[in-house]
């Protein structure tokens, strides 16, 4: 099973990016059985379930970077910038808890699509344009990965265009 993690913190602009993300995946497409859109908030270890049930991991997170706003990174579980993770505003970083997982012998495949936000520090529920405007380069990157996993999807017939990304509230 595969699973697509949005984390972050809704509250505080782009650092809810990975939540946005994913709820925008699954209001437009609809994805076969063996893929699970998980809003991952800032849950932190109430993650733990979820994941030792997934063999393969997409998070999709902001990371605090000195590069221009909505650049895109993309690490996998072995080139995890350690020092980046850390520059979130979760309470339990998403390294801690993949380190639990490995401590408990559960080592899944694990892909992050980072994206550099504008701005974390403000309290609001939008997400900066450079954001809104990488989200379908995004889009592009996450459904590249999860093509060779042999997950199937399709387009939601009732998915409306929508010209510009809408926040979830």
């Amino acid at each position: 099973m595969t699973g697509i993690i949005g984390i972050g913190n809704l509250l505080l602009k782009d650092e809810g990016f990975g939540i946005h993300f994913v709820h925008y995946l699954r209001k437009k497409y609809i994805f076969g059985l063996n893929l699970r859109i998980i809003d991952g908030s800032t849950m932190g270890y109430g993650l733990l379930d979820d994941i030792f049930n997934l063999d393969n991991i997409i998070v999709i997170d902001a990371i605090k970077t000195d590069e221009k706003p909505g650049s895109i990174f993309k690490f996998d579980g072995e080139s995890i910038p350690v020092d980046l993770m850390k520059k979130t505003a979760h309470d339990v970083e998403f390294i801690d808890v993949i380190t639990m997982c490995s401590l408990q012998g559960h080592n899944p495949r694990i892909t992050i699509f980072a994206i550099s936000p504008e701005d974390i520090i403000n309290v609001g529920m939008d997400i900066s344009p450079p954001l809104k405007n990488a989200m379908p380069h995004l889009e592009a990157l996450v459904l590249e990965e999860i093509k060779p996993l042999g997950i199937e999807w399709s387009i939601n017939p009732e998915y409306l265009q929508i010209a510009e990304f809408q926040p979830l509230i």
